[in-house]
């Protein structure tokens, strides 16, 4: 009798501190000019947020995301391997009080979980109906996506590996939790490599922002919590009848006879 295999898990784990050197990676000169166009995306946006809290989910506690923002309370969520930050904490277990937010931004805090949904919906938990969510991932269809595939090692580079998702996949997943999503915003066209190497494909960005410009390496997505609805009762009476009494007339002998 032949043995039926194993299924395997959805998604490949990766090794346990590939998010402590995806965060190295970060301050190389390629991981930089990454952040640098992040934080143009985020520029456009974050200035128009009004609330009260405002959380970052992923990034180190030495990179301030959330610069430019108006919103009076921040804090910044690192997972403990990172230490630093004003709350240690995985992502998949955040220890916020429920609708309590006003602005989460998960930043890459999707590539190098084992659980992504689960990160997800516990950031959708913490997010208070009316506020907002953005989500800053790697985009698998763009140039990047479909470099890593022939570069020789690039599943053990950081910046280069990782499972990416399609803003439209998160889309989806933000809808189901009860999110409607308000736009996507798209960035670094070039591939993440040294200065002399960005320099001499510096004809792929001024090409991608014109005719691909939805494919970049890192995309911005944006959506807004939905409020419960109040649907107010139509009241039991119609308009122009009058209103039933409210004092019960009792007859007069019926009365008299319970005086006696």
């Amino acid at each position: 009798m032949q043995l039926p295999p194993l299924p395997r898990g959805p998604y490949r784990r990766h090794p346990q501190d590939m998010p402590h050197r995806f965060d190295r990676w970060l301050d190389s000169d390629a991981g930089r000019a990454l952040l640098n166009e992040e934080r143009e995306l985020l520029a456009d946006w974050l200035p128009r947020l009004v609330g009260q809290r405002a959380v970052s989910v992923g990034s180190s506690a030495s990179r301030d995301m959330l610069e430019g923002i108006r919103i009076p309370w921040c804090c910044n969520v690192t997972p403990p391997e990172l230490g630093g930050g004003q709350i240690q904490a995985q992502a998949k277990a955040l220890p916020i009080a429920k609708n309590s937010v006003d602005v989460l931004l998960l930043h890459h805090g999707l590539e190098f979980q084992d659980e992504p949904h689960q990160v997800l919906r516990e950031a959708a938990g913490c997010v208070a109906p009316g506020g907002m969510i953005a989500v800053v991932s790697f985009q698998p269809v763009s140039l990047l996506g479909l470099a890593r595939w022939f570069r020789p090692g690039a599943s053990r580079r950081p910046g280069w590996v990782g499972r990416y998702f399609t803003p439209y996949r998160v889309s989806d997943w933000l809808q189901v939790l009860g999110f409607e999503v308000e736009g996507l915003a798209s960035g670094f066209h070039n591939l993440p490599l040294g200065e002399r190497g960005r320099r001499r494909l510096a004809w792929l960005e001024w090409l991608g922002r014109r005719l691909w410009w939805r494919h970049g390496a890192c995309y911005l997505l944006v959506a807004r919590k939905r409020a419960a609805m109040v649907r107010p009762l139509a009241p039991s009476f119609r308009r122009g009848e009058p209103s039933r009494p409210t004092v019960i007339s009792v007859p007069l002998a019926r009365w008299q006879r319970n005086v006696e």
